[in-house]
């Protein structure tokens, strides 16, 4: 959908093939068994959505998304340094449900002249051509159609329309950088009632060597709360409420099972399982067929207990705007943008992409490749740490990068990587 936003000012027509009806309410949908898991917009993501479509943020906010100051209004609790300080990092996010997010961002978007959902539309394959691409597709009772076009994003999650086009041209196919998760979490709604807690947010961390249970409470429209237990590597997960409890009791703190042993789900449980994180380095390739762009999950697909997905799907879709308004006047505009694109997604996605497989190779049931310097990166993040707790500057600078507002080269900024290793220092003194 932000995509398709993003491309609406520099093409005569933009069509979205939607395999789903799409509701015309807040509700959930098949298409997307993971939205009634809790979702984050991160800050990043929201700026950038609201760059795109002027008001999203307003509208959010006003279909009852509850905001959150970072982090002021949130426990993050890690078990090397404890709770994180409640400081003000000039940061807010926007909680709510992921079709609370869908349906604002679809307004704005259906609200675009030329933009046309088409739903009921299962991608079939695409054809290659000299010139423009054919994307051939089938409604719900097999019937099927095709649509010419100057540029085809493959949004579908897995990359297979692309990856199937390579296959029929004899191209190569990109390399893929894996990680073996196995997360299975648990989710339940539930209602606060009277009692009342001084955060809005609470993530529960682990540590990694003796535990691979984390925790969450979120907050959401209707004066509702997400609870997420998650754990990696899973055998087994919550069945009950008495189960779910007895997870939450064997958290790093207490804080979680507090706040909700009192509480019963009405709607039960909710599962979810994950296997891997996925990296298709479509950026390598030294070419692809000409009109066609993978973009999000067809790309990169996060880990989501990092929250991480929508937020980078939406600062791709920025990247895009940004790019077209760069190659207007190209010759070969649709060139320009392919080469453009690929050639600057690959820094936006690396450090969402080591912030989450740096986290989850402290687990050792995590599969694959380390990353280079590995050891090296757990030692900094330690210290880094140490400084934040220790220092507003350094963890206002740690809340932009995290929530993808700053590159990460900010933390490695002479000011702020001088102020870690001094913290650092005194705490080895």
């Amino acid at each position: 959908m932000s995509a398709a936003g993003a491309l609406s000012s520099a093409f005569q027509e933009v069509v979205i093939l939607e395999r789903d009806v799409l509701p015309a309410s807040i509700m959930s949908r098949a298409g997307v068994p993971q939205d009634r898991h809790p979702h984050l917009l991160l800050a990043g993501g929201l700026q950038a959505l609201d760059s795109l479509f002027p008001g999203f943020a307003q509208d959010l906010a006003a279909a009852g998304a509850v905001p959150v100051n970072v982090f002021k209004d949130v426990q993050y609790e890690r078990p090397d340094v404890g709770a994180l300080p409640r400081r003000d990092c000039g940061t807010s996010l926007l909680c709510g449900s992921r079709p609370l997010i869908e349906h604002t961002l679809r307004r704005k978007v259906t609200a675009i002249a030329n933009v046309k959902v088409q739903s009921q539309s299962r991608v079939m394959e695409i054809v290659p051509a000299a010139t423009r691409p054919m994307v051939k597709f089938e409604n719900d009772a097999g019937v099927g159609a095709a649509i010419e076009a100057d540029l085809v994003l493959d949004a579908s999650g897995r990359g297979a329309p692309t990856l199937a086009l390579l296959d029929v041209l004899g191209w190569e196919r990109p390399q893929e950088t894996v990680v073996g998760v196995d997360i299975s979490y648990t989710t339940a709604v539930l209602r606060p009632g009277r009692t009342s807690f001084d955060w809005q947010n609470l993530v529960t961390l682990p540590d990694p060597a003796t535990s691979a249970t984390a925790g969450l409470i979120i907050p959401l429209e209707g004066g509702r709360w997400f609870t997420s237990i998650s754990h990696h590597g899973a055998t087994n997960r919550p069945g009950t409420w008495e189960d779910y409890l007895a997870a939450a009791r064997q958290l790093k703190t207490p804080a979680i099972y507090n706040a909700v042993y009192k509480l019963l789900p009405p709607g039960g449980l909710r599962h979810f399982v994950f296997d891997a994180s996925r990296w298709r380095h479509f950026e390598r390739l030294k070419r692809l067929p000409r009109g066609i762009l993978p973009v999000a999950d067809s790309l990169c697909r996060f880990n989501p207990v990092y929250g991480q997905g929508m937020t980078v799907a939406a600062r791709e879709a920025k990247l895009l705007r940004e790019i077209l308004d760069r190659v207007a006047g190209e010759a070969d505009p649709i060139e320009a943008l392919q080469a453009g694109f690929m050639s600057e997604v690959g820094a936006l996605l690396q450090a969402p992409w080591n912030m989450g497989v740096n986290a989850d190779f402290a687990y050792p049931t995590t599969r694959g490749e380390r990353p280079e310097r590995y050891e090296e990166s757990r030692q900094f993040e330690a210290a880094l740490f140490r400084a934040v707790v220790a220092d507003p500057v350094v963890q206002r600078a740690f809340s932009d990068v995290v929530q993808l507002m700053e590159p990460f080269d900010l933390i490695n900024s002479p000011d702020i990587g001088q102020r870690i290793e001094a913290h650092s220092l005194a705490q080895n003194a």
